[in-house]
């Protein structure tokens, strides 16, 4: 499901230069959110992206930890993973723009500006990775010649974009679809914990909490 999606928004993102009006029909305005109009592109933002570099930093980063969380979970639970925590970040690019906006920006600028990106369905991932995984070692950063435990550099990643959201608002990033992706793919792994130990509670023969490893 992984590559499926990194195809999928790379493909997007191409047509996007084929017919501009993608683009334009299909990226959110807040504005349009708060009164009720457009909503699916809550979800269509999600799959485009502004140049190829914005593409690719999306995509490598989904690349990374997307093919460890598919494989812990089923793959259709794992696209709803990625659309539930694309949805949230929107929703928090909305909230955020609406609500700090009151703050940073009296005119009202931000909320007419659209959005797109798949980065707050790219922090979900990084949620449930961080929460499934928490011990598995991420090769990205060493110190003494050790990994380190992956969600460690999750949660350091999420808490500078957290600042961010308020430090830096209005610099043309969605930290606040980031913050808010993240925390839609943590409850969404929650749930999903949850319900895979239920459903081995009535399966004996299956471990019992299959993440029970990790944490």
């Amino acid at each position: 499901m992984t590559y499926t999606l990194i195809l999928l928004n790379t493909f997007i993102h191409l047509m996007q230069y084929v017919i501009p009006m993608i683009t334009t029909v299909f990226t959110m305005v807040p504005a349009n959110i708060i009164v009720g109009q457009a909503l699916i592109t809550l979800v269509t933002s999600t799959f485009l992206h502004a140049d190829f570099f914005h593409l690719f930093i999306n995509m490598y980063f989904l690349f990374i930890f997307g093919t460890v969380v598919e494989g812990e979970m089923h793959p259709f639970s794992y696209f709803a993973l990625y659309l539930v925590a694309g949805i949230f970040g929107s929703l928090g690019h909305v909230l955020i723009t609406a609500t700090l906006g009151v703050i940073f920006d009296p005119m009202g600028i931000g909320i007419g500006i659209p959005a797109l990106g798949a980065s707050g369905a790219i922090f979900g991932v990084m949620a449930a990775y961080a929460y499934l995984l928490p011990r598995r070692p991420l090769g990205v950063y060493r110190d003494g010649g050790r990994t380190t435990a992956a969600w460690s550099i999750i949660i350091i990643y999420f808490f500078l974009e957290l600042f961010q959201m308020f430090l830096s608002f209005g610099s043309g990033v969605a930290h606040g679809a980031h913050v808010f992706g993240f925390v839609g793919g943590f409850i969404f792994a929650l749930f999903y914990r949850f319900i895979r130990i239920q459903m081995n509670k009535r399966r004996p023969e299956v471990q019992y909490d299959p993440y029970e490893y990790y944490v």
